[in-house]
C-alpha cells in the first residue's frame, strides 16, 4: 500500500507540475500577444499623429517622440520573450524602423528650419553574433546619454534589417562597420564609450 501510494503521489506531484507549467506558459503567451496587439495598434497611431505634426513642423514633437520610446520598449521586451529573428518580432520592427527614420528626417528638418537645439544621433547595430555584444554596449550608452542629455535623440537601426532605405542611409554615410553612429551627420564607427560621446555633445 505505502509503495503504491507513493507511486500516486509522484503522479499527482508530476501531473500538478505540468499542470503548473502549462497555466504559466498560457499566461505567457496571451501576454505577449496582448503586447503584440498593442504594439500593432499604437504603429497606426503613430502614423496618425506624424500627419498631423505635418501642419505644424516647428511644433516639438514630444508626444511622437514618447511614443516611439515606449514603442521601442515593448518590441525589446517581445524579443527577450521569443527572439530576435522571430519573423513576429521582424514584421514588427519594420514599420517601427520606418517610423524611426521619417522622425528622424522631420527632427533633422525642424532643427535646421526652427532653430531648435538637438543632437541627433542614428544608431546603426546588428543582432549577429559577431557584432552583437558591441551593439548590445553600445545601445546601453547610449540609454545613459538620452538619460543625462534632454536635447539627444537616438534612433536604433538594426543594419541586417532587408529594407532599401536603410541600404540608402548607410550608403549616404558610408556606414560599413557595425556598431556605428552618425551624430550630426558625422559617422564614428565602432564601439565608442560614454567619455568620448559626451565631449562630442557638449563641444558641437
Amino acid at each position: 500500500m505505502k509503495y503504491i501510494a507513493a507511486i500516486t503521489l509522484t503522479c499527482l506531484i508530476f501531473i500538478g507540475g505540468l499542470w503548473v507549467g502549462s497555466t504559466i506558459t498560457n499566461s505567457k503567451i496571451n501576454d505577449i500577444l496582448s503586447v503584440e496587439q498593442e504594439s500593432r495598434l499604437q504603429l497606426e497611431n503613430l502614423q496618425l499623429e506624424e500627419e498631423l505634426l505635418k501642419d505644424t513642423p516647428c511644433k516639438n514633437p514630444r508626444l511622437l517622440s514618447e511614443s516611439l520610446e515606449d514603442l521601442g520598449t515593448k518590441l525589446t521586451y517581445l524579443e527577450t520573450q521569443y527572439s530576435k529573428g522571430d519573423q513576429r518580432i521582424l514584421d514588427l520592427k519594420k514599420p517601427y524602423t520606418l517610423l524611426e527614420i521619417r522622425h528622424y528626417l522631420a527632427l533633422k528638418s525642424m532643427t535646421e528650419k526652427c532653430d531648435k537645439d538637438y543632437t541627433i544621433i542614428l544608431f546603426f547595430y546588428s543582432n549577429d553574433p559577431a557584432n552583437i555584444k558591441e551593439s548590445e554596449e553600445q545601445g546601453f550608452v547610449l540609454d545613459y546619454l538620452r538619460k543625462k542629455y534632454d536635447n539627444v535623440k537616438a534612433y536604433s537601426i538594426d543594419a541586417d534589417m532587408d529594407l532599401g532605405i536603410i541600404g540608402v542611409l548607410k550608403d549616404k554615410y558610408g556606414v560599413s562597420i557595425i556598431p556605428s553612429l552618425v551624430i550630426d551627420d558625422k559617422v564614428y564607427a565602432g564601439f565608442h564609450e560614454k567619455e568620448e560621446l559626451e565631449q562630442v555633445i557638449e563641444n558641437k
